[in-house]
């Protein structure tokens, strides 16, 4: 009965992927840091990567239901390719900003309460969180359909 549904509706693959990758993450990170992280639910950072999951899943849920050798699947996945190389460039970008913002910060007089604060924190995107989550969502779409 799920899998007609989940079938039918294409769209709720990469919604429960999102789901379930994000629950992921916080077992994983509460696992590592020895403490419940439910901050983790809400980042789009971290191992496995939130934005590789759902477009591999979404990629995978074409592939799955229309073939891998459609048109529609080349377009989605080539979509879901742009989408994530240009997540990471994104990110990677706003770090190096980050990264100077902080250092003024730091060594201007007149910014002290911002200072205060400490550094501030910037969303990260590895190759490995990348590939793992393409991975995980390719999988929880063969799974779920």
């Amino acid at each position: 009965m799920l899998r007609q549904y989940l079938f039918r509706e294409i769209a709720l693959v990469p919604v429960i992927c999102g789901f379930l990758n994000q629950c992921l993450k916080v077992a994983l990170y509460s696992i590592v840091f020895k403490r419940v992280t439910l901050y983790k639910f809400v980042q789009a950072d971290g191992l496995p990567n939130l934005h590789s999951a759902v477009f591999g899943s979404l990629s995978a849920s074409i592939g799955i239901k229309y073939g891998f050798s459609s048109i529609l699947f080349s377009f989605v996945a080539v979509m879901s390719v742009i989408v994530v190389h240009d997540t990471m460039r994104l990110k990677g970008e706003k770090g190096k900003q980050s990264t100077v913002l902080n250092r003024i910060i730091s060594s201007d007089a007149s910014y002290r309460d911002i200072a205060d604060e400490g550094p501030q924190r910037v969303l990260r995107f590895t190759p490995f969180d990348v590939l793992s989550g393409t991975f995980l969502g390719a999988a929880l779409a063969f799974a779920l359909l």
